[in-house]
């Protein structure tokens, strides 16, 4: 892509942008659900690392992308890249459209399930729906809610939309649960430049050197 803004520099550099190529590739078209209003009860979050367990020994492509997914929950987003790669290889497109395929039909009857909101709030995004994906975003933190990852992404979908103090809002839900978030300080760092907030911009920055660095050895920042 050309022109990216800083906020399309970031977290989501190194597992997102694989995950688009996935779906991108794919054709694969995103039901139209909306889950913004809904009201639900906090449920027991997905065991990511689980799922990372299960399918260890697997090099299919539906364990592989399993794996990259769970990974990026867990913030692993170097383990991220390197599952979730398989997605650009031409060899395997068409496994990977059946892959999406199932998860959406799965989710028409599991509107629920973490895993398949995943899917669903990635491949909105890779279409350009970002309203749809923050959607779903929001709908995974009401049922996972003490998910810093997820809310990271739901910030910085917001933030592409512009919406930067939506943004700002989850971000710091996700600094009250993990302090030293060096990717929630480096996406707060966006959200206030582009708030033209600088000393705050660079208070954040100065406060994630490492995940700048991870960023840099992928190209991604």
């Amino acid at each position: 892509m050309k022109n990216h803004n800083l906020w399309q520099k970031l977290v989501l550099g190194v597992s997102l942008s694989i995950l688009i190529c996935c779906l991108g590739a794919a054709g694969i078209h995103i039901p139209s659900l909306v889950y913004a209003e809904d009201k639900l009860e906090n449920r027991q979050a997905v065991d990511w690392a689980q799922i990372i367990e299960d399918h260890k020994e697997s090099s299919t492509v539906e364990s592989r992308l399993l794996r990259g997914i769970a990974y990026a929950n867990l913030g692993s987003l170097a383990q991220a890249f390197e599952e979730l790669s398989i997605a650009g290889e031409a060899t395997y497109h068409e496994d990977v459209a059946s892959f999406v395929l199932d998860k959406l039909s799965e989710l028409r009857h599991s509107p629920d399930d973490v895993l398949l909101l995943n899917c669903a709030a990635f491949g909105s995004y890779a279409f350009g729906d970002l309203e749809q994906s923050t959607n779903y975003f929001e709908k995974i933190i009401r049922l996972e809610p003490d998910n810093v990852w997820t809310r990271n992404f739901c910030a910085f979908t917001y933030g592409e939309r512009g919406d930067i103090d939506r943004a700002i809002h989850h971000l710091e839900h996700s600094l009250k649960l993990d302090r030293g978030n060096q990717y929630t300080h480096l996406l707060l760092s966006a959200a206030y430049k582009e708030k033209q907030q600088y000393l705050m911009a660079i208070y954040h920055y100065l406060q994630a050197p490492e995940a700048v660095r991870e960023l840099k050895q992928h190209g991604a920042f």
